[in-house]
């Protein structure tokens, strides 16, 4: 009997397994070429025409460079050369590269964003998608990084509190138990005393 539920066991197992192959087959996608990223060919433009008194419009090597200047500049240092920028075009484009090092402050970070977002509408499609690949969605993704730990921070010393007065709260009750049972005790033994 054994030997015949062993038998029907495996039949239906391999049924299956014949089953499920035959369907996996027939759903197999097709497989789509992946897509070739854009190739910068020639000298990326912030704009197609340069706002006045914009000289670097062109020259990509400028940008870098302060870049990674502001990379090696302490926080403070690129503070005071942001206070001093105006509100030009480069000037918004100098903030936002100022403030891409990773030390930079949360707010400075989100004032600079949205000063370029004031003028990003005015490049150039390419320098716009280059400019969005190597440094703008990095920034927003380290950005709301921040921001979350800032939510989470504040959620746990607020639970902090709320611990420690619920602990206050218990040792009252704990107190009070304590005096309760005391009283009690002191009921039993006059009580027990005038018995006697």
């Amino acid at each position: 009997m054994r030997i015949i539920v062993l038998m029907l066991a495996i039949a239906l197992t391999s049924a299956c397994s014949v089953l499920s192959e035959s369907k996996t087959a027939e759903v197999t996608p097709q497989e789509t070429p992946p897509t070739q990223p854009q190739v910068v060919k020639h000298n990326v433009c912030w704009f197609t025409h340069a706002p006045e008194g914009f000289p670097a419009n062109c020259d990509v090597r400028f940008w870098v460079n302060l870049w990674l200047d502001a990379d090696s500049t302490p926080w403070s240092e690129r503070k005071e050369a942001i206070a001093q920028l105006g509100k030009t075009e480069e000037d918004k484009l100098r903030q936002f590269f100022l403030t891409l090092p990773t030390d930079t402050p949360y707010q400075d970070k989100l004032r600079a964003q949205l000063a370029l977002d004031d003028i990003t509408d005015q490049f150039t499609e390419l320098s716009k998608t280059l400019l969005l690949t190597i440094a703008v969605k990095p920034n927003k993704q380290q950005m709301e990084l921040e921001s979350a730990m800032s939510v989470l921070s504040k959620e746990n010393a607020h639970n902090a509190l709320a611990l420690k007065s619920l602990q206050k709260e218990l040792d009252a009750q704990q107190r009070k138990l304590e005096e309760l049972l005391q009283i009690e005790a002191t009921l039993m033994d006059k009580s027990r005393s005038n018995q006697q």
